[in-house]
């Protein structure tokens, strides 16, 4: 089959593919995809005269719609109550794909699908597993007019992209190319943003988080006690309105297939720098007293979740016998005791009350004050790896926190 190059905007993707020089096979219609628009052939009259009118949607816009969590239910979930609060006004079928279960827990016993696969099942909408090649070619051949990817988590192939009558779009929680990536919001916080928000975007055959910007929320704000549950709840209202009006534009104004490139014009100009927000690693819960801040530990534990953790040398009774061993200690309801001011913290001597990583128990015993490289925190309970009950005075056999297992 002959290679061509694109060079007309069927859709968003399209026109980011000409500019960057890809060339692709030509998608063929399909023969099982109904025929989206006919000809009108009707007139309709302006003050020059006498013109064509628009052509006719034969059925409604056939979308698939690819996630798994929390954040794509919410989108899921507000376009099926604005299409029962339309009824027919909204002229949208919609189809649901997420990847297959995975084995989970003990032994890898359970089979375990993502969650909103139970709710497509709720609202009694098509469900397909969408995981391997072969799976996206039996989606192909239903003959889809645009593919949605709300954290999805996988790179849907070009060939199905391609294979639709408008490409595909992806909702990602951040104001791109700020925070491309598969955490954006944890690091939205970690990095003390002011601000963020949600961006719609072409689906890049390719790359994750590389297609053109098509459409931008309002700015949400991010405060300064925000965690990434309560920063995920208000992306979700601005994420699910911001994809229910893209779809809304899509049925009331793309009146044939070429007007997808008129009614949603790619965003040139980017007003964010490009920042990667890679995937959470367990070391990023480290702290390493020595170099973090009270701000930044407390940073890390409202992004990235807790507990953090860290090394301590602790007492340990076997068989009778007190040994000395170094343990990680995990780090529960972290939060800021002091900031330390304006200086830097980094001061070449230090006692032994302003040492980072210096301990002090409060009166329960359980609750401390830990000195950081400048400013110190308030952890709410620590525990010893391995052991149940919180950690206690007694347990440590120096009252000190190690950033590193030496």
């Amino acid at each position: 089959m002959k290679c061509i190059s694109i060079i007309s905007m069927r859709n968003a993707l399209s026109l980011q593919l000409a500019h960057t020089g890809y060339r692709f096979l030509h998608a063929r219609p399909l023969h099982s995809r109904p025929q989206l628009f006919r000809l009108n052939r009707g007139a309709i009259y302006r003050k020059q005269g006498l013109v064509s009118a628009p052509p006719i949607r034969e059925r409604p816009i056939r979308v698939i719609f690819f996630g798994s969590d929390q954040f794509s239910m919410a989108c899921l979930d507000e376009l099926v109550n604005y299409r029962k609060q339309m009824k027919g006004a909204f002229d949208v079928d919609l189809h649901v794909a997420v990847r297959k279960p995975k084995r989970a827990g003990r032994n890898l016993k359970q089979l375990r699908e993502v969650p909103l696969a139970a709710l497509a099942r709720d609202y009694c909408l098509p469900l397909h597993a969408a995981e391997e090649t072969e799976d996206f070619k039996n989606l192909q051949a239903l003959g889809f007019d645009l593919a949605v990817a709300v954290s999805y988590g996988k790179l849907i192939p070009s060939f199905f992209i391609q294979s639709t009558t408008w490409g595909g779009i992806n909702v990602h929680p951040s104001f791109l190319p700020r925070h491309s990536g598969p955490a954006p919001i944890q690091w939205a916080i970690y990095h003390n943003d002011p601000t963020t928000g949600v961006t719609i975007q072409s689906l890049h055959p390719f790359d994750f988080d590389k297609g053109q910007i098509l459409k931008s929320s309002d700015p949400v704000r991010i405060y300064d006690t925000d965690s990434y549950e309560t920063l995920l709840s208000r992306l979700c209202v601005a994420a699910s309105n911001l994809l229910r009006d893209f779809l809304k534009d899509l049925v009331n104004n793309v009146h044939a297939p070429e007007d997808f490139g008129t009614v949603f014009i790619p965003v040139v100009e980017r007003k964010y720098a490009y920042s990667h927000a890679p995937k959470i690693d367990p070391d990023m819960r480290r702290v390493r007293w020595h170099d973090d801040t009270a701000d930044r530990v407390n940073a890390a534990f409202r992004a990235f979740g807790g507990p953090l953790w860290t090394f301590a040398r602790v007492v340990s009774q076997r068989k009778g016998l007190v040994e000395e061993k170094l343990r990680r200690v995990l780090l529960y309801g972290v939060s800021i005791h002091d900031t330390g001011g304006l200086d830097d913290g980094h001061s070449e001597s230090y006692s032994e009350e302003n040492v980072p990583g210096f301990v002090s128990f409060e009166s329960n015993d359980e609750s401390m004050i830990v000195n950081a490289a400048r400013g110190n925190i308030r952890v709410e309970s620590a525990k010893i790896e391995g052991r149940q009950k919180p950690m206690k005075a007694t347990d440590l056999v120096y009252p000190m926190f190690l950033s590193d297992k030496d």
